[in-house]
């Protein structure tokens, strides 16, 4: 079985094309040869993202035999220009992706049992003007109406949902209606979501009636069956689910799709849908349950997106919220996350959560060490005073892992604020002894720096190279920790 690829872990931000290298690197192997990887909706991706960056460095180095497409809605980020100008990557603008009159006519005679006159696929080559799911729709009307060669022109948004709504959701039963107005809510779905949703026990034959009658619905097969509509027949289906239930029904479906949908691991999908109905409550706690997780893959610009939605002030009144702001903010800004952090740590002390208030104070020290250029680091003095009251009143730490993080910060502080004190290698000790933990493997690192630096502060030059061995000898596996 081979090993996980890489995840973009906090370590990398400060060198996005090494993470690049080494995730192609392993992904490249994995392709038999001819492969194609497509990467769609790409105009999705933020201009800022790393990203964009990340492809780059992925195309730079594509192995013979094996081709990528990045599908799009804009043209290229600039930072894959650089591919375009070292003839690397080539670009189908809509010109050369529109369809031809030859192409129309073969899609046509592939689509459409009856031969269709020259006149009549010049018609429906003009009126969907090239492009390519214009044509099925009118070729889809075409067929059930049988009259005449119906008309898209300008208003072709408008056009495609009267279609929709004329010739595949009036015809319906009521049971099938409801069924896919509330099913639309989920932009994925397994059959056992939609039995839930829906209240129908029949849902997993529903869905795959509707994917065998080619009801603008696709299917993957992964563990179980993966069900999704076309994005714009769900447009269509969700503005019709607004007409269809009272402001209220469609809240509760909605906060019931979130949950569901929270359930089977798409969280973005669900904070989205919490986001559309104002439901901040059950988005705070989605927030506090997912941000670890979120946070162990470095997608800090997502969970920073989502506590910048909540209303404003809600984040300063909730401790954990201030808390994992400020851990959004310490890999690109720790200057910027302490004052977070501080929050957390204040309004812990208020509410006695020793967990919190252990892990905010650890994150202060922390912050002030890396964001020692804007501040002098005598703050520090003041902070380990504090975690002498702070283990007054909680003598037993919440967990090892809290343990081995406090002791990391402290041999951080004590080095830099007070090296001659005499716990210093005691700390280091424990610090060393208890991040034995994958959770807490960067506190062993941050233990090993500083004990190698006190050590050459004090002139023991064999101690501190038994510290640098080993953080060489963590650095050797293929999976070591960047």
């Amino acid at each position: 079985m081979k090993k996980p690829l890489p995840l973009l872990t906090p370590e990398y931000l400060q060198g996005i094309s090494t993470f690049a290298l080494r995730y192609f690197e392993n992904l490249y192997p994995r392709l038999r040869s001819p492969s194609i990887l497509v990467f769609d909706n790409y105009q999705e991706v933020p201009p800022e993202a790393s990203f964009h960056e990340i492809i780059f460095q992925g195309l730079s180095n594509i192995p013979e035999g094996i081709n990528v497409f990045l599908i799009s809605r804009q043209d290229p980020h600039p930072a894959l220009v650089r591919l375009e100008a070292n003839h690397l990557m080539g670009i189908l603008s809509w010109s050369e992706l529109r369809l031809t009159l030859e192409e129309s006519s073969g899609i046509a005679s592939v689509r459409f049992q009856k031969k269709l006159s020259q006149k009549t696929i010049q018609q429906l080559h003009h009126t969907a003007d090239g492009w390519a799911a214009g044509l099925i729709l009118l070729l889809e009307r075409l067929k059930r109406e049988r009259t005449g060669l119906p008309q898209l022109g300008k208003s072709m948004h408008e056009e495609i949902f009267d279609y929709f709504l004329n010739e595949i959701l009036n015809p319906m039963d009521p049971e099938t209606q409801d069924f896919l107005l509330k099913t639309a809510l989920l932009p994925q779905m397994t059959e056992s979501m939609a039995e839930r949703l829906t209240a129908q026990p029949q849902a997993g034959r529903t869905l795959a009636r509707l994917n065998r009658g080619n009801y603008f619905m696709e299917k993957r097969i992964l563990e179980e069956p993966i069900y999704g509509y076309h994005p714009l027949f769900r447009e269509f289906l969700l503005s019709r689910a607004e007409e269809a239930f009272s402001r209220q029904g469609l809240f509760l479906l909605r906060r019931r799709a979130a949950e569901l949908l929270e359930e089977h691991g798409q969280v973005e999908s669900a904070v989205h849908l919490l986001q559309e109905i104002g439901d901040w409550e059950t988005m705070v706690q989605f927030i506090l349950k997912h941000a670890p997780v979120i946070l162990a893959q470095a997608r800090f610009s997502v969970l920073e997106g989502w506590l910048r939605s909540l209303p404003p002030g809600l984040v300063e009144t909730r401790p954990w919220l201030s808390y994992w702001m400020g851990s959004c903010r310490m890999p690109v800004n720790p200057a910027q996350s302490r004052p977070y952090f501080e929050q957390a740590y204040r309004q812990m002390k208020v509410e006695k959560d020793a967990a919190g208030l252990f892990l905010a104070w650890s994150r202060i020290v922390d912050a002030v060490i890396l964001g020692s250029g804007f501040e002098p680091l005598s703050v520090l003095d003041r902070y380990l005073q504090e975690l002498n009251e702070i283990r007054r009143d909680y003598p037993v730490y919440p967990s090892p892992e809290i343990e081995a993080r406090v002791a990391s910060s402290v041999v951080g502080a004590l080095t830099l604020r007070q090296p001659n004190h005499p716990e210093i290698e005691a700390w280091a000790e424990k610090a060393l002894r208890l991040a034995q933990y994958p959770t807490v493997i960067s506190a062993k690192v941050h233990s090993l720096f500083f004990l190698a630096y006190y050590q050459l502060f004090r002139g023991n030059r064999e101690k501190a190279l038994l510290a640098i061995d080993e953080l060489r000898q963590m650095g050797q596996p293929p999976q070591a920790w960047p």
